[in-house]
This record gives structure tokens, sequence and C-alpha cells, in this order.
């Protein structure tokens, strides 16, 4: 809960900086300023050969982030902000390997439609991502990265299917929807919205949610710790995967059909290969 009342506060400080208004349609009326801002270009479009680029930081703040497999050997970015004036288009940077993307020019003081920013990347397999936005629909496709980190504040994120070595995803007000999902670590933290993987396959498993629901289907032998305030929790459990659950709540119901044995507040199914430790207050658990 010490990292959520930081990412408020954070949510706070980012709002207070650039001026948006919520709606379907934000509108920036001050732009933070950013680190050595006079050295960025601006552009609709530009890109690179692969091994120019193994690093991707990406600062918005509305509209939507698209970002899918290169077909070739370069990275390509794009936005629809042909109508717009340079300083409001994307403001980009690469040093040592790594480039760092901004919504626009720091300081802008104009308003800019969220509809002509729309943000597409196309990126090689084992770069590493990390995506910070305050109201955007992100979506990532099919892809093997190095690691990805997304922190939103409003709107929903999307994994079509992604493997890397560390997923790492924020979001306080929007729905956290994925496939299948390979890692060494992944984490997942949401305030208010629904938290759905349909497979996952990592070694180590974090989640945490507030009010949102949790659905999970654990596919490999993991160590995953869940909690929840008054989210309903919903496990599926491979039939190649034993799982031992244990369940500490005030008020939440255990729920689960499939065969398993009980001792206390610890539930086990078949050889109890995978360790769920679950946490809530009021949200029920089930399994399947």
């Amino acid at each position: 809960m010490k990292k959520f009342a930081a990412i408020l506060l954070a949510v706070i400080a980012l709002f207070a900086l650039t001026a948006c208004r919520a709606g379907d349609n934000i509108k920036v009326n001050f732009y933070a300023p950013y680190w050595n801002f006079w050295e960025y270009s601006a552009d609709s479009s530009f890109s690179y050969t692969a091994d120019e680029i193994n690093e991707i930081d990406i600062n918005w703040v509305g509209g939507e982030i698209e970002i899918v497999a290169s077909k070739n050997a370069e990275l390509s970015v794009t936005e629809n902000s042909e109508e717009l004036e340079d300083a409001a288009k994307m403001h980009y940077f690469i040093k040592d390997g790594k480039l760092t993307v901004h919504y626009c020019e720091a300081i802008y003081r104009e308003e800019i439609d969220t509809e002509k920013k729309h943000l597409r990347i196309e990126v090689p397999e084992g770069i590493k991502i990390d995506i910070d936005s305050v109201n955007a629909s992100i979506k990532v496709g099919e892809m093997a990265l190095g690691e990805i980190k997304i922190t939103n504040v409003s709107g929903n994120i999307e994994l079509i299917s992604i493997a890397a070595s560390e997923i790492e995803i924020e979001n306080v007000d929007g729905d956290i929807v994925a496939g299948e999902i390979v890692a060494d670590e992944f984490s997942a933290e949401s305030v208010s919205g629904t938290l759905a993987v349909r497979g996952i396959s990592a070694n180590e498993i974090g989640v945490t949610t507030v009010s949102g629901r949790t659905e999970l289907g654990i596919k490999k032998r993991a160590n995953a710790k869940i909690s929840s305030v008054s989210g309903e929790i919903s496990l599926v459990i491979s039939e190649n995967v034993g799982a031992t659950v244990e369940y500490s709540t005030m008020s939440g119901n255990f729920i689960s059909e499939k065969p398993h044995t009980t001792s206390k507040k610890t539930y086990i199914f078949g050889k109890g290969e995978a360790h769920i430790r679950v946490d809530s207050v009021s949200g029920s658990l089930k399994v399947s």
C-alpha cells in the first residue's frame, strides 16, 4: 500500500504540472519541463536501425500508445500529428542506445487534441521499454522483450502475448488485460480496474489490487503473492500444475469445486507445486 500512496502522490504532482482536463479528449495546457529539452527533435515519424536502440522511455499524456513487433531490422515511431505545429508533436532524443520520447515540447502552453496523439512504435526483439502515461489507452502486441514497465493513471492496458525477463504494470483507473505472459518476474498493481491474465508462466508473481477483480491463469510452478482489499480473486490452476494456496481474509469466502485437501487456511491442489498466498479484506477467492 505504501507503493500505491507513492503512485497517487505522483499522479497529483503530474496533473499539477500538465494541467490536464479529464474527459473524452484530454487537453494539455502546460506540459512539464524535462532535462536537456533543447536537444530534442520534433516530428510525426522517424526510424533507426535496430542495433542503434536497446531501450525506449515513453512519456505520454493522452491518446493511444501501440507497441508492435518490427518485421524488419528497423525501429520506427509514428504518430498521427501531421496537422499539429512542431511544438505539439512528439519530441525525441537518443543517447547511448536509449530513445526517449515526450508527448510534446517542454513547457508547451497550448491545447492539444488527444485524437491527434496516437503513438505507434515498431520495435525489434529484446528491447527494454518503459512507459509513463497520464490518460492513454496502451496496447502491446505479440513479442519478446528484454523488460517492460508500464505506469498509467487512467486508461486500459492490453498485452496480447509477451515474453520478457521482467514485466511490471501499474494502473490506477483502468483495466489490465493480458493473453499469454512468460516472464521471470511479473508484477501488477491496480486500484479500481479489472486485472485479467489468461495464462501466466512466471517464476515470481506479485499482484496488488484495491477494489478491482483479479483473474489469473496459473500455468507454471511459481511463487505468487496476491493481495486485495475488496475485489474478487479468481485463479485457474492448470491441470499440469498443482498448487498450495494460503488464503487469509476477514470476511471473504473460499470457493472451489476442484479436488483439493484442506489444512486450516491452506488448500492443496494436486501435488501443490506452485505456492500461492492470497490476502484479502473482504474479497472472495475462487479456484478452478
